[in-house]
């Protein structure tokens, strides 16, 4: 499970004007600087879209199965909120219907 004691990256404000691009990378970003907490208990998380406030992201390892995953997303929800400074939805992949995986 995520353990959100750390926030080293600081959030854009709130109504700045960013790119798709830029609010990936920022995600990226994120999503980067959780992984090894996630990989010290054997999970992992990849990214696989943004889609204007749905990140789409992939729950690998023991993370995939585990009873606790939606608390791991909402740590990865809340934590990528603090960063780009506006409400959005993380999704797992197994949750979004095929026609939009085959968009990726």
């Amino acid at each position: 499970m995520l353990n959100e004691s750390v926030h080293t990256i600081e959030p854009t404000a709130v109504g700045a004007s960013e790119s798709p691009a830029d609010r990936r990378a920022q995600i990226e970003s994120a999503i980067a600087e959780l992984r090894p907490r996630l990989q010290r208990d054997g999970g992992d998380i990849q990214l696989i879209a943004v889609d204007g406030d749905m990140v789409i992201v992939d729950l690998k390892g023991s993370c995939a199965d585990c009873a606790l995953s939606s608390f791991t997303l909402a740590g990865v929800r809340r934590r990528l909120i603090d960063l780009v400074g506006r409400p959005l939805r993380v999704v797992p992949l197994s949750a979004v219907p095929v026609r939009l995986e085959s968009r990726q």
